[in-house]
């Protein structure tokens, strides 16, 4: 067990709020392990005391109310929850901007009456005493004034149900894959929006960890089989930024499988420049990885081939499929994978001269390697 720094007095509710929010800020750029280190440094602290404390302000189990709901009404900034040695729970705005504190417990008492009064029909019965940990359903944003009941809400514009507030994102994203791999899709949608609502995938703040980070990548991958690639394409980019930043390898196989859910993506939606792009960096990525000629490798440049005929590029395509069933044809011979290729480059020789967009060659050849 990590030693714990020694309490002093100059750990009051502010100097904590200014801890966080030094180790969050630098962990968007240098990741979480090596934000901790630097801020336990920088304040002479154990790492082990400034993991504790961040992890509180992010934690989901036993949280009064959700993490990220919460601002301050003084400065506007986010409000985290804190625990001192044998001081009771408050939320701070972080970095503290001279505020007092506000006590947990009175902030989750008001939020649940207005759920309970306002929206009751997102709580589940028999879960009436835990109905401030609903509250990202209906609300978009509580400021906090200067007490716990001086509450301004930002309602949502329509109202979400939610799945398992109170579930970690690692049991989330488990629960969420066993829901995908036994065919139930839909809910394993809502189990991934119920823990990501927190989460504005168009700003500039990444995931601090992987679960978050895969779990927004299997969401936009559910989203984009269920046809929705406007809904997916935030998610997909998201997703794969973080895991890309967190691992620090594009050849990692969790950030190929991200890049791999972005290409679709953006295929799907027509930005056929964007999934070019992307088709390129998986051919690349596959190929450190796993060599040029590798299943995957030739997969992901068979749908760079297609993509490239959709975008209206019919010469360059037809030669990198041909090469690519050549290559195939060496190094796995008896792979069916062959034959719907050759078909898929005799309908790209036969079929009209300017193709639809997103539609001329056969979008089957996703995939036909893999």
């Amino acid at each position: 067990m990590p030693t714990r720094t020694t309490v002093l007095p100059a750990w009051t509710p502010a100097f904590v709020a200014e801890v966080v929010a030094a180790t969050i800020e630098h962990a968007a750029v240098h990741g979480l392990h090596q934000a901790t280190r630097y801020a336990a440094r920088s304040h002479h602290l154990s790492p082990a005391t400034v993991e504790e404390w961040v992890s509180r302000a992010r934690a989901v189990q036993a949280a009064p109310v959700p993490p990220g709901l919460l601002g301050c009404h003084t400065c506007a900034r986010s409000m985290i929850l804190i625990q001192l040695p044998g001081s009771g729970r408050v939320y701070l705005c972080a970095p503290s901007c001279g505020r007092t504190p506000v006590p947990a417990d009175e902030i989750r008492d008001a939020v649940a009456a207005v759920i309970l009064h306002r929206t009751p029909h997102l709580v589940p019965t028999g879960k009436t005493t835990q109905a401030a940990s609903y509250a990202l359903g209906p609300i978009q944003r509580v400021t906090v004034g200067a007490t716990g009941t001086d509450l301004h809400i930002t309602w949502r514009a329509v109202s979400l149900q939610v799945t398992g507030p109170m579930m970690a994102m690692a049991q989330r994203l488990h629960l969420a894959q066993r829901h995908a791999a036994g065919n139930t899709p839909e809910r394993a949608i809502d189990v991934l929006r119920s823990g990501l609502l927190h989460i504005d995938p168009s700003s500039g703040r990444l995931a601090l960890d992987t679960a978050t980070a895969r779990a927004a990548a299997l969401l936009a991958a559910l989203t984009l089989t269920n046809g929705d690639s406007a809904a997916a394409l935030p998610w997909a980019q998201w997703g794969h930024r973080s895991l890309r930043h967190l691992l620090r390898d594009p050849t990692n196989p969790e950030v190929r499988a991200a890049l791999r859910v972005l290409a679709a993506t953006h295929r799907a939606a027509g930005n056929l420049t964007a999934a070019a792009d992307c088709y390129s960096d998986l051919v690349r990525h596959h190929s450190q990885a796993d060599g040029p000629y590798a299943l995957p490798t030739l997969a992901a440049q068979a749908t760079l081939a297609v993509v490239l005929y959709e975008h209206g590029r019919q010469e360059p395509a037809q030669q990198l499929l041909a090469r690519t069933i050549a290559d195939h044809r060496r190094v796995h011979p008896r792979h069916p994978a062959i034959a719907r290729m050759t078909g898929v480059l005799y309908r790209m020789h036969t079929t009209a001269t300017v193709p639809r967009e997103g539609g001329g060659a056969d979008r089957q050849v996703e995939g036909v390697v893999g």
